[in-house]
């Protein structure tokens, strides 16, 4: 039988993202869906914001409503809930409309689904980021983990496994955004704990906690891109993830970074990237600032479990995103 909302293999997927800053999750996933695709179906992508200077060449087009430059045909990826489109949207002769799930805010998600029914009589199909999302929205819909290439990430786990860095003190660190919403409190004194005790700690997107921790030896503080993410995971020997309580992550596509990296992963049990993490074996799920510590400092102090848990992480990581597990999750988009 034929799928009634199939488009033509010629119809053109529009990845609309929010393309104004950098380093956002959402928007890296939407540039390495384009590149999977890339030779395999027509895309374009879009963005609801001026586009920042940094993404020329990367093929981004602005929506202008009263100019007519916006999507208008095909398929429409909207790349989050944090995505509001506007006028435009009643001027479209989509066949399918997607919704890309990825933050804990229902609220976002009812009022995007109302705003894209009333727009276009369509219903958009939901996509969630994790089983935590669908879960707690409570709608039906496939779970399609957020888009990544890990290939560069698969190459750091390669050199640190052949040649162990011997010559540096054991480093943690993490990367996010510069925003405080993203740390919790309570990582400032445990980052001075790991400090006092010879550990190296290096936060990028860290600049916001500077009032706290600008000057402790031994804490760098890097603004959000100084680094690539494989130059900066590189760096590390174990990263540790926890945000704020007002901001739990629908599922952290970092972790998964860290994991292809080889990197042992600690973070708080509760969000998306729980789900690819088995407590004790590919990484550590914690609930509280003790167990954070411990984790932390058995990393540290032995190397052999170092090494046990990261290649568990990275296998893991290849299970999730390696080349079965995009091609499984590609054929969604190409549907």
């Amino acid at each position: 039988m034929t799928d009634p909302y199939a488009s033509p293999p010629s119809a053109p997927l529009h990845l609309l993202g929010r393309f104004g800053e950098l380093y956002t999750g959402a928007e890296r996933e939407l540039l390495d869906l384009g590149r999977l695709l890339a030779g395999r179906r027509a895309v374009k992508l879009w963005s609801d914001v001026p586009v920042h200077p940094a993404y020329a060449g990367e093929g981004i087009t602005a929506i202008q409503p009263f100019a007519h430059q916006f999507p208008k045909d095909g398929t429409l990826l909207i790349g989050g809930v944090h995505l509001q489109p506007g006028i435009w949207l009643k001027y479209t002769r989509f066949k399918r409309i997607i919704l890309f799930h990825n933050l804990s805010n229902q609220g976002q998600l009812f009022a995007i689904v109302e705003s894209v029914r009333e727009s276009t009589g369509l219903d958009p199909e939901i996509v969630f980021v994790s089983d935590f999302v669908r879960r707690s929205a409570a709608l039906p819909g496939p779970v399609i983990p957020s888009m990544l290439d890990l290939e560069p990430f698969l190459r750091v786990a390669e050199k640190r496994f052949e040649a162990p860095q011997k010559s540096r003190p054991f480093t943690v660190g993490r990367a996010s955004r510069d925003l405080l919403e993203k740390h919790s409190p309570d990582d400032l004194s445990l980052y001075r704990m790991l400090a006092s005790r010879g550990i190296r700690v290096r936060i990028m997107g860290g600049t916001c906690l500077a009032p706290g921790l600008g000057g402790v030896e031994g804490i760098e503080l890097l603004a959000a891109g100084t680094q690539s993410m494989p130059e900066f995971y590189s760096s590390l020997d174990a990263v540790f993830y926890r945000t704020g309580a007002l901001f739990i992550e629908a599922y952290g596509r970092v972790v998964l970074e860290a994991m292809g990296a080889g990197l042992p992963v600690v973070a708080h049990e509760t969000g998306g990237y729980a789900e690819m993490m088995a407590h004790g074996v590919s990484g550590f799920l914690v609930k509280s600032q003790e167990q954070a510590y411990d984790s932390l400092i058995a990393l540290g102090d032995s190397p052999e479990l170092c090494r046990r848990v990261g290649e568990a992480a990275m296998q893991q990581a290849i299970d999730t995103h390696g080349p079965k597990a995009i091609e499984r999750d590609l054929a969604f988009y190409l549907r």
